[in-house]
């Protein structure tokens, strides 16, 4: 196949991509299930592609020549993420869909490959961690759009530290709650309005047919009721069992402010400190009047509460340790030759 015959076959596949952002725990991954039932949307699972291997990208060389550009798809393919993809991404399919030579020409091949396998005409892609190479991203797709989830902060923050990966203190939560929403409003400052949608988590689960048709206009695309059926899917969904237990089931309308019965006083007044006029700014009202927390409270919280509680979540993530493992042997391996 040349590579006009490509071009044509992947233009056609590959209309505006779409981006969904949020801090985890904001549910992203309800809505990316959301629009993965949708007839024309494909949506996989996390790829964890830009914040693995771009900073590796001077490793492989120039992605104009094939061996480097089937050593870069193999790497990420053998990665622990892509275990969780179902169905697994089709390596030649894969190859034969990179119609330009370069980093974000590989990734789309990846997501385009994979949704015309599941003979839909559109991808989209939900890693929360993507949002932080936003700058990279709209250099390879300036035809973006982009939907960011925001949910309250301290829900999200009792959800997190119950995840397998994220912080385990809320402290270093509330921080790494801020930095999304800041790097967001970074993001806002660049983009259209026909690239960029923000919706809450508590609209989406309490007036979902009317959010999600909103979701729909902006994308271009026709409201089909199969997308409220996401739950019906039975393709598997690797997440972790509390999020996995969710998705099983129709929206839960009600799964909202749970922190005012779950948080802590004491987690109350350190989120608030931190994170209070975040919470303001994004239209949620805060609790508690002027919290503060001291310069020492600060290091014992990042310095000595957190630690022991991140080490000990992190020797129960076998899963973790896995990736870990495998992605410290690709980088041995295209660093050193080994």
């Amino acid at each position: 196949m040349n590579n006009d015959s490509k071009s044509i076959t992947c233009s056609n596949n590959s209309e505006r991509p779409i981006f969904i952002f949020g801090c985890p725990r904001s549910g992203t991954s309800l809505l990316s299930q959301i629009l993965n039932s949708h007839p024309r949307i494909a949506i996989p699972y996390e790829s964890h592609i830009y914040n693995t291997f771009f900073a590796w990208l001077k490793y492989y060389g120039d992605l104009e020549v094939a061996k480097n550009r089937e050593r870069l798809v193999d790497d990420i393919f053998s990665t622990d993420v892509f275990n969780d993809w179902f169905p697994a991404p089709n390596r030649n399919h894969t190859l034969n869909y990179i119609h330009r030579y370069d980093f974000h020409g590989v990734f789309e091949a990846i997501m385009s490959a994979w949704a015309n396998d599941q003979g839909k005409q559109r991808w989209g892609e939900k890693t929360p961690a993507h949002l932080f190479y936003w700058r990279e991203i709209l250099d390879g797709f300036p035809n973006v759009q982009i939907i960011h989830i925001v949910r309250d902060g301290r829900d999200c923050a009792l959800s997190w530290k119950k995840s397998r990966m994220g912080p385990k203190h809320i402290y270093p939560t509330a921080l790494k709650w801020v930095k999304h929403l800041e790097t967001i409003d970074e993001l806002k400052t660049v983009l259209k309005p026909d690239s960029f949608l923000e919706i809450k988590y508590e609209e989406l689960v309490s007036n979902t047919e009317f959010t999600v048709r909103k979701i729909c206009d902006f994308l271009e695309e026709k409201y089909t009721p199969e997308m409220l059926n996401y739950y019906k899917d039975e393709v598997p969904y690797k997440t972790d069992k509390q999020n996995l237990q969710n998705l099983a089931r129709p929206i839960i309308a009600n799964n909202a402010e749970k922190w005012r019965t779950k948080m802590t006083n004491r987690q109350l007044q350190i989120f608030e400190a931190i994170a209070g006029s975040t919470l303001r700014k994004y239209g949620y009202a805060t609790e508690l009047e002027s919290p503060t927390i001291s310069t020492l409270e600060q290091f014992k919280y990042q310095y000595i509460e957190h630690p022991p509680l991140k080490l000990w979540a992190m020797l129960k993530n076998t899963k973790g340790q896995i990736d870990g493992l495998i992605q410290l042997k690709i980088y041995l391996k295209i660093r050193f030759g080994l």
